[in-house]
């Protein structure tokens, strides 16, 4: 019996820079398809094609900020189906199994500065 096949499926992002063409195999046994801006993955396992996808974006997208790519994963697994996932390239890639939009704050976390603590014996109101 055949081995059931995953297909990784994303759009590129404006800026990216991946030349056309088809490429096989990988070492995991992938094979990539670019037909810009849409990028087809197809490989034995979810881990092989998440991984060579995060080959591809760390190149092809080194030099954009953060940015949100929505994807399509398609299984032939028992039991087959296909999930929405979110990959989040930047410094480095990440993937998130939801339809959600990640959230990049624009600003870091400003917190308020502790409260000063008072010493035994201090006076009050110094």
């Amino acid at each position: 019996m055949a081995q059931p096949l995953y297909r990784l499926s994303f759009l590129l992002p404006d800026g990216a820079s991946a030349p056309a063409g088809f490429h096989q195999p990988s070492p995991e046994g992938c094979a990539l398809q670019v037909t810009w801006p849409l990028v087809l993955i197809i490989g034995p396992s979810r881990g092989a094609v998440f991984d060579h996808a995060s080959r591809l974006l760390r190149v092809t997208c080194r030099h954009l900020p953060p940015t949100a790519v929505a994807a399509n994963l398609v299984t032939g697994a028992r039991p087959a189906g296909q999930d929405a996932w979110t990959i989040i390239v930047g410094a480095d890639v990440a993937f998130s199994p939801t339809g959600l939009d990640p959230e990049f704050p624009s600003q870091p976390l400003q917190r308020p500065p502790p409260p000063r603590l008072r010493l035994v014996g201090e006076e009050r109101g110094a």
